[in-house]
């Protein structure tokens, strides 16, 4: 008999991922991540070794000494516990050993999505115009990524896709391409579009099946650069470490402001491109604000016509 190993099964699990499931790329490459992460972690071990189990839990104490954060640690657990799944669907093991481990309990706060101030956004914009600061070749680029970010609330790898094409710039929109290939339109603020105008007049030559978004040798972007973009402009914007500032949050936060200035749930579920409206209702719960309005504009207590005082 042979003493697969966990490693053994990986590249048969992604596949089944990708074509009977039907996953995005970006997540068959985390599940890749996470079980990677904990085979160089905790070791290689045989599949049906009565060890596995105990190493499952040392690989979440080194996470957790490792300073990640509940969400992380829950997002390891998921691979794990879907990876075993299907190494048990499919006969790989008869005993499951993910059935006993629990995924750290998250507060409400912990849960809601991280947003930036509307000054945090003023003072970024304000900031990325001072050439002083920011007085590279990227300049500009670095500011039209906030703007898009901010505006579009496009996820990072969806930014990387825009084509000059799918700017639509007399009807004010873009064509995004979200997950699972799945194409929405998102409206654009025309003083953005202008940027876009003012960018590409600056390109010495593109059609519009060039992307929008490009480096100094006028190739795409990925997703990695404009992460280490991000980075940069919090850095010269002079933000604290502590303060969590990612391309997502930007998503993260023109969402929040949308949704505060009494954007409908349904329609930010559009923008967004959430399949379910379960995934936009977070949004809701960090507008303690657009409640309050609702509970003083509707509860009968606030009502002075009616007696109840």
């Amino acid at each position: 008999m042979v003493d697969n190993k966990i490693s053994d099964f990986i590249d048969d699990f992604l596949i089944s991922k990708e074509v009977e499931e039907g996953c995005a790329p970006s997540t068959i490459k985390a599940y890749r991540y996470d079980l990677e992460k904990f085979i160089n972690l905790v070791g290689d071990l045989a599949l049906e070794s009565p060890m596995v189990r105990q190493r499952i839990r040392l690989f979440l104490k080194q996470l957790k000494d490792l300073e990640y954060t509940k969400k992380g640690i829950s997002r390891k657990i998921a691979s794990l516990r879907s990876y075993f799944k299907f190494l048990t669907l499919n006969e790989f093991i008869t005993k499951n050993p993910m059935t006993t481990i629990k995924s750290p309990k998250i507060k409400l706060e912990e849960s809601l999505p991280k947003f930036l101030d509307v000054s945090d956004i003023e003072v970024i914009f304000n900031k990325l115009k001072d050439r002083k600061l920011f007085n590279s070749r990227k300049s500009q680029r670095y500011y039209l990524i906030v703007r898009l970010l901010y505006s579009t609330m496009a996820r990072v790898s969806e930014l990387c896709d825009i084509k000059i094409r799918d700017i639509d710039f007399n009807k004010g929109y873009i064509r995004l391409k979200g997950k699972g290939s799945k194409e929405r339109i998102v409206p654009v603020d025309y003083n953005t579009l202008n940027l876009f105008n003012e960018y590409l007049s600056n390109r010495i030559s593109y059609s519009t099946e060039d992307y929008l978004l490009v480096n100094t040798r006028n190739q795409k972007l990925n997703p990695r650069v404009i992460q280490a973009d991000i980075k940069t402009i919090k850095e010269k914007c002079g933000f604290p470490d502590s303060k969590i500032i990612t391309p997502h949050v930007f998503r993260h936060t023109g969402a929040t402001h949308l949704r505060r200035s009494g954007m409908d749930i349904s329609e930010l579920q559009d923008i967004l491109g959430h399949s379910s409206p379960n995934t936009t209702r977070i949004y809701a719960k960090n507008d303690i604000t657009k409640l309050r309005q609702s509970y003083s504009a509707m509860h009968p207590l606030n009502n002075d016509n009616l007696k109840l005082r």
